[in-house]
């Protein structure tokens, strides 16, 4: 598989990963592809669904609100 087949640009940040607000002085990460610049493909999303079922990792929310943790089990 090649990349274009797992993933495609984020049409609304262009593969910049964040948009500008209303005022256009304040960039905030983009809420389409949650700031990565890029869109995972039905391919990519199943991919990704097998690494995590297979590598047991699983994304948790940290309790104050940092952020997203990776953790192996």
């Amino acid at each position: 598989m090649a990349l274009p087949e797992l993933e495609v640009k984020c049409w609304s940040c262009w593969g910049e990963g964040v948009v500008s607000l209303e005022n256009h002085g304040e960039l905030m990460p983009c809420p389409q592809c949650e700031g990565l610049g890029w869109i995972p493909t039905e391919d990519g999303n199943r991919l990704l669904l097998f690494l995590q079922r297979h590598l047991v990792v699983h994304v948790e929310e940290e309790e104050e609100g940092n952020g997203p943790i990776l953790v192996e089990e």
